[in-house]
């Protein structure tokens, strides 16, 4: 004989409550609402978020170069490409009053941001001197650095000196000529003249050169 316990069934479907499934939090978002081009994890971005973005930063006022500071640098330029003269030269330039009459901060402005090769320069400069004017070695050298001539550095005169091709011999002797065709000097004051500290500054070898050359 089989016995059915009725109610023990009963008693035990009554107890079991229902399972509810709460929707996790961390549960991503349908397909359907979800961002495109979402990036991947990575070792950088652990979490796959989209980076933050950023405002363009704007260009203050106060960084823009003044209309007197540009035209400062394009005068600048000018007298640094056609006449080659130094960085401190073109400055005395620029404030002079009796030159371009600009301030002092525009003026060291623009000698600071011209694009200049000082060295080059007074090279340009020796060969100017050289091949017009035929002076000597030394005398060019002490015109490039003087206050009251180029006012190179005198490492950069140093440079037009190594690097310029010049015949010191016949600068000698075209002055040597210049002074027999416009004076009565004789050989012996011309050849003085070429020599003296206080004239053309020659080597004594490129005087004697010059006065046993001249006709």
């Amino acid at each position: 004989t089989v016995t059915v316990s009725v109610e023990a069934d009963r008693a035990d479907e009554t107890e079991q409550e229902p399972t509810i499934v709460t929707p996790s939090a961390s549960l991503s978002p349908s397909p359907s609402n979800a961002p495109d081009n979402l990036p991947s994890p990575s070792a950088d971005n652990p979490s796959g978020t989209l980076p933050s973005p950023e405002a363009p930063t704007p260009t203050p006022q106060e960084a823009e170069i003044p209309a007197e500071y540009q035209s400062a640098l394009n005068r600048a330029d000018n007298y640094c490409d056609l006449m080659h003269m130094s960085k401190q030269a073109i400055y005395d330039q620029l404030v002079s009053e009796y030159g371009e009459n600009v301030s002092p901060d525009a003026a060291r402005y623009a000698v600071n941001h011209v694009k200049a090769d000082w060295n080059a320069n007074a090279l340009q400069k020796a060969k100017i001197y050289s091949d017009t004017m035929y002076m000597s070695q030394t005398a060019i050298y002490e015109q490039l650095i003087s206050e009251n001539g180029e006012k190179f550095t005198e490492n950069q005169a140093q440079y037009a000196m190594d690097h310029l091709e010049a015949d010191w011999n016949a600068n000698a002797l075209h002055k040597a000529k210049e002074y027999r065709e416009t004076t009565n000097m004789t050989n012996s004051a011309i050849y003085n003249q070429l020599i003296s500290e206080h004239g053309d500054k020659f080597m004594p070898e490129e005087a004697s050169y010059a006065i046993k050359n001249l006709k």
